[in-house]
């Protein structure tokens, strides 16, 4: 409808698959969900924008199920017009939200951030800046977590060779 993006979903139907919009960007709330969505314990749906929202760098945002649709709500807004997130936030079983940004951060190669939800809405930990050379640059993918707590994924670009590098963060 924006041409923004739009969350869909697919059932099966005798004549094969029905499309359901549940729900179209319209820039100010997100634009360019390149990544998947992951559901908490209620049926809440969780997913990222690679721009749009205020400073058009990409949002965090929640589709929650509402009188046979969905509402939106941005969680968390990008604070500089660069890449932002690229893939599906990871979800752990306290609900708290791990993401990674393509060109955030301080030093611009992305990084790697914790959503915690709390009564008056999400809690913002920045977990770790990449720095290029060291330790990568442009996480694409979502991140993993163990059941330790720490944090895996992989870069696209940075390293020693510049090819990318595997990270893992320790709490």
């Amino acid at each position: 409808m924006y041409g923004k993006g739009t969350v869909f979903e697919l059932s099966p139907s005798n004549q094969g698959w029905t499309k359901r919009t549940l729900y179209d960007f319209q820039g100010d709330d997100g634009w360019d969900p390149v990544g998947g969505l992951v559901f908490d314990r209620t049926g809440n749906l969780y997913g990222t924008t690679f721009a749009g929202g205020t400073a058009n760098g990409g949002v965090v945002y929640k589709l929650t199920p509402s009188s046979g649709g969905w509402t939106e709500s941005v969680i968390w807004n990008a604070t500089m017009d660069s890449g932002g997130p690229y893939d599906s936030p990871t979800i752990d079983a306290d609900g708290n939200l791990y993401v990674t940004t393509m060109d955030q951060g301080v030093n611009f190669n992305g990084n790697i951030f914790k959503l915690t939800p709390s009564g008056s809405g999400w809690i913002y930990t920045d977990l770790h800046d990449l720095y290029g050379v060291t330790d990568g640059e442009g996480p694409w993918a979502s991140p993993t977590l163990d059941t330790h707590g720490n944090i895996f994924g992989t870069t696209v670009f940075g390293g020693y060779n510049g090819g990318g590098t595997v990270y893992q963060i320790t709490p």
